[in-house]
């Protein structure tokens, strides 16, 4: 069986947007969360700003590949790379807090999508080697800035603020 890496980079968009209502809508909301462990000034408006941002990038990144192929390839394959990491940021949330992470169980779309990526890509569809370094390299800087930002970042403002 193959799918289409098209295919792929099109479910994690539709993943995504699955994921950003799992935020909004389950275990508290990733908002309230945010605002309760590492930066009380975070807003719905941010939150939006920041989705929208990412879906706007995402989308372009997918259609650019669609249309021109070859290394177009690398920024859906780096936000594909980004969101299976994000994921693991929200099961390290639920083990450090005891709680859910809103956007832990959409996380479950987007590690099979990855799957899909990794194992059923047609062969007629190989990624160069430079191609695949530099999705790693974008994806794997994306994540780090999201997985450390809040707890790094913000957590420390607010533990300086309010204290231990």
């Amino acid at each position: 069986m193959h799918i289409p890496l098209i295919f792929s980079f099109w479910f994690m968009v539709a993943a995504y947007v699955i994921h950003v209502l799992d935020e909004s809508l389950l275990g508290g909301s990733f908002v309230e969360k945010v605002q309760q462990h590492w930066w009380p000034d975070y807003s719905w408006t941010k939150f939006f700003w920041f989705n929208t941002g990412y879906f706007v990038i995402m989308i372009t990144s997918v259609i650019l590949y669609d249309l021109r192929g070859g290394d177009w390839v690398i920024l859906p394959l780096a936000w594909a790379i980004e969101r299976l990491c994000n994921g693991f940021w929200h099961v390290w949330w639920s083990v450090r807090f005891h709680e859910y992470s809103p956007g832990l169980l959409t996380s479950i779309l987007i590690w099979m999508d990855s799957y899909f990526i990794m194992r059923y890509r047609p062969v007629a569809e190989p990624i160069a080697s430079r191609s695949l370094s530099l999705a790693l390299t974008i994806g794997l800087l994306a994540a780090a800035f999201l997985l450390f930002y809040f707890p790094l970042v913000k957590g420390r403002h607010m533990r300086n603020t309010v204290g231990p």
